[in-house]
């Protein structure tokens, strides 16, 4: 019996730990996005909550809040709104930095990559 409980609490530590050193996506991240106007700098703020996302989006043209945010693992997806189109953007999470995929002018992909930024 004493082997059994054994057995469970090392299967229990080692669950606990991977758990709590897996990176997440909650954070402050920044990266920069080439535009008609030249290079401008992104900020998000992600917060996590199980498999929802929220958060902000912050550019030198102000904040907008993250909407239908969802997590799948390191793969994550969430819209941003404004003057009245909406937009879908995704990202993986790759370590310290996450990729990002969101809609450009003309409907083409554009590419962004952040970097984890101290709180």
């Amino acid at each position: 019996m004493s082997r059994i409980l054994t057995f469970c609490a090392v299967i229990v530590l080692v669950l606990s730990f991977s758990c709590a050193h897996q990176k997440s996506i909650a954070g402050k991240w920044k990266g920069q996005m080439e535009s008609p106007m030249g290079a401008m700098e992104l900020t998000y703020t992600f917060n996590v909550e199980g498999d929802s996302l929220s958060g902000t989006a912050s550019s030198p043209m102000g904040e907008i809040p993250l909407l239908n945010g969802k997590v799948d693992g390191k793969e994550f997806s969430f819209d941003v709104s404004f003057n009245q189109m909406t937009f879908t953007n995704q990202g993986t999470l790759q370590g310290d930095s996450i990729s990002m995929k969101m809609p450009g002018p003309g409907g083409e992909s554009m590419e962004l990559i952040l970097k984890r930024t101290a709180e």
